[in-house]
């Protein structure tokens, strides 16, 4: 697996911007969700007086595995709008497959998830 993990960053340099994502990639909180569909274009969630930024660099498929380099980073705001808080996350490489979806830890506990957003999630009941 760290071959692969490595292969990833290797084949798909992280200074690519706005370049269509193969496998778009769906992130979720509670009861939404957005679609990140451009490499290292992040998008804003806003949660309760939290701002996440999220940014994917790469998905790579392996058989039936999609290996997703992305980014996370978040700011604290306090009701005034100045930042109180800051959480800079590291490039991280998660591993999905097409029938679940996987949690990743952005700062200030609360969990984003991402999943394939042009595959549907079925249920394992």
């Amino acid at each position: 697996m760290r071959i692969v993990i490595f292969v990833v960053t290797l084949m798909f340099p992280l200074s690519v911007v706005g370049a269509q994502l193969e496998h778009p990639i769906k992130v979720s909180w509670f009861e939404s969700s957005k679609t990140i569909s451009k490499v290292n274009t992040p998008r804003k969630v806003v949660i309760q007086n939290i701002i996440y930024s999220v940014s994917v660099s790469a998905v790579v498929k392996e058989r039936k595995k999609y290996y997703v380099v992305y980014y996370c980073s978040s700011e604290k705001v306090n009701q005034n709008g100045e930042i109180v808080g800051l959480y800079a996350g590291e490039i991280d490489v998660v591993s999905i497959f097409q029938t679940k979806s996987v949690e990743i830890g952005c700062g200030f506990k609360h969990v984003l998830e991402l999943s394939l957003a042009n595959k549907s999630i079925k249920s394992d009941a």
